[in-house]
C-alpha cells in the first residue's frame, strides 16, 4: 500500500472528538488518547496532503483547547497540569497551509503569530535573546542524552523524581524564566530544538503573513528571526562537533552533545546563509561517514555498532531512529541542495513502514520497530515527499 493510503486509513482509526473539536489521537496505545498538542500540530502537516480542511481542523482544535490567554500553548489542553510548553512546529504548521492555499485560514495565522509573540515574551531572561525551557518535556525530546549534564540520574526510578522535583520547581518559579534563574531553578536550558522551532516558526509564519498583505506584522517577524538566529549561532554552536547545542544558562555552559536534536537549526534558512547550519549538515548527514546514519535511518544519537542485549526502545536513547529524526534530517537536506540524500532518509523511513507499519522508533542500526503502535507520526513521509518537489 503506498504512503498516502496507508496514512489515510491510520489517521481514520485515530479521528477523535474534543470538547474543542476534531483531533487526532498520537497512536493507538490506550495511555496516548488524549489530545496533545505537540503531536496534533505534526499530524497537521501531515494530513495537509490528504485534507487540507482536516489539517486546519486539526490545528484549530489544537489552538482552541492549549492556548492560553497569554498566547502560549501547553502540551495538553488548558486547565491540565502541569502547563509544560511545547517547540512551535503549529505555528510552522499553519503557515506551511497559508503559503500552500489560496487564501489561506487567517485566524489559525494570528493564532500561530500570537503563540510566537506569546514566547518571546514570556520566555526570554531579560540578558539574553534566546527562550529557555524550563523542564526537559518543553524540548519535545525529553530523554535526551543532551539534558544528563543537569539531570543527574543513575535509574529510571532517580530520574522520574528528578523530573518531578524539576515540575514542582518550575511551577514553583510560575514558569518565569528570570524567577527560574535568581531561585536556582535546576533546569534552564537554551534548547536548540525549541530555540530551533522557535526559529522555523518566525521565518515561515514571516513568509505567510506577507503573502496575506501584514507588512508590519511580517517585518517583526524577520527582526525577531535575526536576532533569533545570532543568539542560536553564537550560543549553541560547538565548534568541536559541529553542531548546535544545548546550554546550561544556570552555569552558562554548552553541553557538547551530539544528537539529531542539534540539526534542527540547521534548517533555518538565516543560517545557512550564515554558514554553520551547512557544517552541521556536511559533518552529520554524509551517509558513508555520519554517526547518526544507520542502515535503517538516522538516530537520534550516534549509533553504537557494538551494542549488545538487544534494541534498547527508548525514542531518544540507543539507537533509536523516528518519523522526527528523518524529518528534520530530511528539511535540513533539501535546504543545503542534497535532494538525492533527502529521498534516501525518506525511503528508509518509508522501508520501515512498509515492513512493522507506522511504529514509534525502529533501531537504525537493525531496522527492528519498537514504542507504540499505529503512531501517526511516520506519515511525516507526506510532507518530506511533498517538499522534494516545491
Amino acid at each position: 500500500m503506498e504512503a498516502r493510503s496507508r496514512s489515510v486509513e491510520l489517521f481514520g482509526g485515530l479521528a477523535r472528538e474534543h470538547a474543542a473539536g476534531a483531533f487526532h489521537a498520537a497512536s493507538s496505545d490506550p495511555g496516548q488518547q488524549q489530545l496533545c498538542s505537540y503531536a496534533s500540530a505534526h499530524h497537521a502537516l501531515a494530513l495537509r496532503h490528504i485534507d487540507a480542511a482536516a489539517a486546519a481542523q486539526e490545528l484549530r482544535t489544537l489552538y482552541a483547547a492549549c492556548q492560553a490567554e497569554n498566547g502560549l500553548v501547553g502540551a495538553a489542553p488548558v486547565g491540565e497540569e502541569p502547563r509544560f510548553l511545547v517547540p512551535p512546529v503549529a505555528a510552522y504548521a499553519t503557515a506551511r497551509l497559508v503559503l500552500a492555499s489560496e487564501l489561506g485560514p487567517a485566524d489559525l495565522l494570528e493564532r500561530a503569530v500570537l503563540q510566537l509573540d506569546a514566547i518571546w515574551g514570556e520566555r526570554l531572561p531579560s540578558d539574553t535573546d534566546l527562550p529557555v525551557i524550563l523542564h526537559p518535556a518543553e524540548s519535545g525530546t525529553p530523554a535526551s542524552p543532551g539534558y544528563d549534564g543537569v539531570i543527574e540520574w543513575t535509574d529510571a526510578d532517580e530520574r522520574s523524581a528528578e523530573l518531578e522535583t524539576v515540575a514542582r520547581s518550575a511551577a514553583a518559579c510560575r514558569f518565569d524564566p528570570d524567577r527560574a534563574l535568581r531561585a536556582g531553578h535546576a533546569f534552564v536550558v537554551e534548547d536548540p530544538v525549541f530555540c530551533g522551532w522557535f526559529l522555523l516558526a518566525l521565518e515561515e509564519a514571516q513568509r505567510a503573513v506577507e503573502k496575506l498583505g501584514d507588512a508590519t506584522t511580517a517585518q517583526k517577524l524577520s527582526i525577531r528571526a535575526g536576532m533569533i538566529a545570532e543568539g542560536i549561532a553564537g550560543r549553541l554552536w560547538c565548534e568541536q562537533e559541529q553542531i548546535f547545542a544545548a546550554r546550561d544558562r544556570q552555569r552558562d555552559e554548552l553541553l557538547p552533545v551530539v544528537t539529531a536534536g542539534g540539526l534542527v537549526p540547521a534548517a533555518s534558512r538565516i543560517l545557512l546563509e550564515e554558514g554553520k547550519a551547512r557544517g552541521a549538515a556536511a559533518r552529520h548527514l554524509a551517509p558513508a561517514t555520519s554517526a547518526l546514519f544507520g542502515t535503517y535511518g538516522i538516530s537520534f544519537n550516534p549509533i553504537v555498532r557494538d551494542r549488545t542485549g538487544g534494541p534498547v526502545f527508548a525514542p531518544w536513547r540507543g539507537n533509536a531512529s523516528s518519523a522526527l529524526t528523518a524529518w528534520w534530517s530530511h528539511l535540513v537536506l533539501l535546504r543545503t541542495g542534497r535532494p538525492s540524500d533527502a529521498a534516501l532518509v525518506r525511503e528508509k523511513l518509508e522501508g520501515r513502514i512498509e515492513e512493522h507499519g507506522h511504529r514509534e522508533i525502529y533501531d537504525a542500526l537493525t531496522g527492528e520497530p519498537g514504542g507504540t503502535t499505529d503512531c501517526a507520526l511516520p506519515a511525516l513521509v507526506l510532507e518530506m515527499e511533498a517538499s522534494e518537489s516545491e
